[in-house]
């Protein structure tokens, strides 16, 4: 048995057939730990090498997801999502995983949808609602993908957020704007558009994730939002953005000019710097649309910004798709190969007659 305590909580360390296996027991209980640990083993144990498949409860998959990704920086809503889950289920009589069907969740949602927020009444988003059944499809695809406690994860569906804000630069906008904010501001902004970052990852940047000679910045899972590492090629604004800041810190890529690491951006500097260059409505965020809004522009398919930007669902991204139709246009045109022979001789036969 390998459990330790890390802070208040235990977690457990065990290896089966090779393959390490580690995350929170979700309590600071040494024998609740313990029983945990013993419990996970032999499942893991049964599902790996025996085969079995046993009939898993929505609680028991959804304490191990937790337990498994604490070191995401959702972790918290996670577990208040988990926890709304758990009890929009249990006032339906759903608990093991096979009776978590997409009808029941479609129930709920709907149900959420139309339920007033608590705080002022007005209507519930559905990029608010969207947030859980997100949540919900992580744990269920853990379950059948990685856990092995269900032949296949149900396919849920969110609520299309066509009416969802979506602002975004031209490029002389862009210019404008670099030119109003001060360092590191600018060069913080001018890799953001370049890459798509979002405002922590820029903020939390560090030389040792920075490879000048394979050009590419390394993003470890801890520090993404989706709980997945990302590596990503440096472009030449983006080369530009950074390499000025060589050897201000030791460890921090961004320095203001105290010497200390920018760890916000100051909002009264922001709606200056907006304020100077005649831009309204635009929030730091958006410089991540732009960036997607640019590249899809320039023909970049949607899979591959949804891959560059770490975006784990292709919801937000397709909103892009709407800004090129080149890609379309080239596919639009494969027929004419294949037809332009049938039709040329329609022709021929016409003119004959």
């Amino acid at each position: 048995m390998s459990i330790k305590k890390r802070g208040n909580v235990w977690w457990y360390f065990f290896t089966i057939e090779g393959k390490r296996y580690r995350g929170s027991c979700n309590t600071a209980n040494e024998k609740e730990a313990r029983e945990f640990h013993d419990r996970l083993r032999a499942d893991l144990w049964r599902t790996g090498t025996l085969k079995e498949k046993p009939r898993r409860t929505w609680r028991e998959a959804l304490e191990r997801w937790l337990g498994e990704h604490q070191h995401k920086r959702t972790i918290e809503a996670d577990h208040g999502f988990g926890d709304w889950w758990t009890a929009k289920f249990s006032k339906r009589g759903v608990k093991f995983l096979d009776e978590v069907s997409p009808d029941v969740v479609k129930a709920i949602r709907d149900e959420d949808l139309a339920t007033p927020r608590q705080r002022d009444g007005k209507p519930k988003k559905p990029a608010s609602v969207n947030r859980k059944i997100a949540m919900l499809r992580a744990v269920m695809n853990a379950a059948a993908r990685e856990y092995q406690w269900l032949d296949s994860a149900p396919l849920f569906r969110c609520i299309p957020e066509r009416n969802e804000r979506l602002r975004f630069l031209t490029p002389p906008e862009v210019h404008r704007l670099l030119n109003a904010l001060k360092e590191p501001y600018r060069s913080m902004a001018k890799l953001a558009v370049a890459t798509g970052l979002r405002q922590a990852n820029v903020l939390g940047l560090t030389w040792k994730q920075v490879d000048f000679t394979k050009r590419v910045l390394t993003f470890p899972e801890q520090v993404m939002k989706n709980g997945l590492p990302l590596s990503i090629p440096i472009n030449q604004t983006a080369l530009d953005a950074i390499r000025p800041w060589v050897g201000k810190d030791m460890t921090h890529v961004f320095v203001k000019e105290d010497g200390l690491p920018a760890r916000e951006v100051p909002s009264k500097m922001w709606s200056k710097a907006l304020r100077d260059a005649g831009l309204e409505d635009f929030k730091w965020h958006d410089l991540r649309h732009t960036w997607a809004s640019l590249m899809r522009q320039a023909g970049l398919g949607l899979d591959v910004i949804q891959e560059l930007g770490a975006w784990q669902d292709s919801t937000m991204v397709r909103r892009y798709a709407h800004l090129s139709i080149d890609h379309l246009s080239r596919h639009s045109t494969t027929l004419d190969g294949v037809l332009e022979p049938a039709v040329a001789q329609i022709r021929h036969s016409a003119n004959a007659g």
